[in-house]
């Protein structure tokens, strides 16, 4: 079968598309079909408008449906989703790495009853300040796991913004790799996303990066 000209105009701007990928004659049946599989997706759709000439069954030209469609497996052209498994060592835990700034941080998380010590200590010691210690706790809270996770982190570098941005950041992959249900409601907040600005360096004939010295006229 051969496709007629007032089937291809009830196509739009289809075949104008796919016309240059197929180096053939302007009513000819396609040679290229390897980029064909949008087009054909939306052939089956608008099939109301498609005309076929299917009076004549010899003909020189190649078979339109018999040599590629009959083979043609659409769904194996869509992405499918790609299932998360679980990454939890023997022991019950699950870790999860994390960097911000010039901290480095490295959070082991298991089933308890909320503990958390970094570097030996406990939370309310390492963080002074309550603005850091509710970043560190962030991720519990859009879990809504609050309460259900002992924390075991090790943190270097950096101050403490940096710190808790890089713990932050650890125990969010932590309970991904725990429970991968929790990827969507974290991924949602960007809390799986690692934070790449910098710091910029001191420029020669400036206070800091950017900032100038201040100009006295006299």
């Amino acid at each position: 079968p051969k496709l007629t000209a007032e089937g291809m105009r009830g196509f739009g701007g289809l075949w104008r598309r796919l016309r240059p990928a197929y180096a053939c004659g302007p009513m000819q049946p396609p040679k290229f079909m390897g980029v064909a599989s949008n087009g054909l997706r939306l052939m089956s759709v608008r099939s109301d408008k498609l005309q076929l000439d299917v009076t004549s069954d010899e003909s020189d030209e190649p078979a339109f449906f018999d040599d590629w469609a009959a083979d043609l497996d659409i769904g194996a052209t869509l992405k499918e989703k790609v299932k998360r498994e679980r990454k939890v060592h023997d022991d019950g835990g699950a870790i999860g790495r994390g960097k911000r700034k010039r901290a480095q941080a490295f959070v082991k998380i298991w089933e308890g009853t909320g503990e958390i010590t970094i570097n030996g200590k406990p939370l309310v010691e390492h963080f002074y300040d309550m603005a850091h210690r509710a970043e560190v706790l962030v991720p519990f809270e859009v879990t809504k796991t609050e309460g259900k996770f002992n924390v075991e982190g090790r943190v270097k570098g950096g101050g403490p913004t940096g710190q808790a941005g890089a713990l932050q950041l650890a125990i969010s992959k932590a309970i991904q790799n725990f429970e991968p249900g929790h990827r969507n409601s974290l991924k949602r907040r960007k809390m799986l996303s690692t934070d790449i600005r910098r710091v910029q360096p001191k420029k020669w004939g400036k206070v800091k990066a950017r900032r100038g010295w201040q100009w006295v006229k006299r």
